[in-house]
Parts: structure tokens; sequence; C-alpha cells
């Protein structure tokens, strides 16, 4: 499966990308939705791992966006926060988040999901 992870972070995104490739998945990344707006008219993704605040637009306006479009309706999205407001998590359900998970991940939390939406 292919995955999509979007954060401002860079070291963040290198660390999930190494990650999630040593486990067998090809990894692509951008910087903020405008950049993964652009690799998801280039790549097929089954996942996205999303960043909630980010340039340009969050990751919930990210998502609804990407929900909007017919061929990406399916497409899974993981959001991270390092915001615990439970308005973050209820927003972004109502706008087609899987699941949101909090900043500092659990990497092998972040691993069975992954899986999970295989």
């Amino acid at each position: 499966m292919n995955i999509l992870v979007v954060d401002d972070d860079v070291e963040l995104c290198t660390l999930l990308s190494r990650f999630l490739e040593k486990h067998g998945y090809t990894v692509f990344s951008a910087a903020d939705a405008l950049q993964a707006l652009d690799i998801l008219e280039r790549h097929e993704v089954g996942l996205i791992i999303s960043d909630y605040r980010m340039p340009h637009m969050d990751g919930i306006q990210f998502t609804a966006m990407l929900k909007a479009e017919p061929r990406h309706r399916d497409t899974q999205v993981i959001l991270m926060t390092g915001n615990a407001d439970g308005n973050v998590q209820d927003k972004g359900l109502r706008k087609g988040v899987a699941m949101t998970l909090e900043k500092p991940l659990d990497f092998n939390q972040l691993l069975n999901l992954v899986r999970f939406a295989e």
C-alpha cells in the first residue's frame, strides 16, 4: 500500500517515512496540503497520515477537500495533532478523518492502524 505523510515538520516526516518503509510500505511525503494534492494527482495512495496544523490549510480542511473528490472519497486519513482538544477530533470525524492520534506519536500504535487500514 502507498502511504502519503503530510507534515511541515521535516524531521517527523523523515522518521515516519523510514519507519513505514522499513515495514514494507511505499511512502510519499509532503510539507503541506498543497504539496500533498500535487502528489495525489500523480500517485495512487491508500492511506494519508496528516498533521492538523500546517501552512496554507489545516489537516481537517485538507481532508474535507480530499473527500470532495470522488476518486479520494474512500481514502483513509489519520490526523496527527499536538492539540488534545476534543473539538479537533470531533470536527475531523465530521469531515472524514478516520482516526486522530496525539503527538508525540506511539509508532507501534500507528503501525497497527496502518495495518488495519489495508
